[in-house]
């Protein structure tokens, strides 16, 4: 099959933005790991996941522009795009992420200090109410007793 040039660098710039979706696409995994899901099993799966999938989205791409040729502008211009996004807003994205993870931990440690405070009061509570009950029942048991006033 033969490609013009013109083709050749439409198909390349395709390819070049389907590579920045590409990236996009491994920054959800960026996130995954960010968010703690970041043990060996867990990074091993998110790989395996992300290189099956985008092997796939890559063999769909080419069965659609190039028809399922082969071509090594196509392959480039995927690299070249991921590459471009990793190195431009990629960055930015690793420094939104480290946020986020700021953000979150200032949250889940603001509600461990409100859980914490709602314990406490609600044990208090929850002795003041027992005393209150073991008064209240030591009346009504002693009510039925007959007191020697000899």
């Amino acid at each position: 099959m033969h490609l013009s040039v013109y083709v050749q660098c439409e198909v390349f710039y395709f390819s070049f933005i389907f590579g920045i979706f590409v990236g996009l696409f491994y920054d959800f995994f960026r996130l995954l790991r960010y968010l703690g899901f970041a043990d060996k099993r867990a990074v091993t799966c998110q790989d395996i996941v992300f290189m099956s999938l985008t092997a796939v989205f890559t063999f769909l791409y080419s069965q659609t522009v190039v028809h399922g040729h082969i071509r090594l502008f196509v392959l480039i211009g995927i690299l070249f795009g991921a590459v471009a996004y990793r190195y431009s807003f990629g960055m930015l994205s690793g420094f939104v992420f480290s946020v986020i993870k700021r953000l979150l931990s200032l949250i889940s440690s603001g509600i461990k200090f409100l859980n914490d405070k709602i314990n406490t009061a609600a044990g208090l509570l929850a002795e003041k109410c027992k005393n209150v009950f073991f008064v209240i029942a030591s009346i009504f048991y002693n009510k039925n007793k007959k007191v020697d006033t000899n």
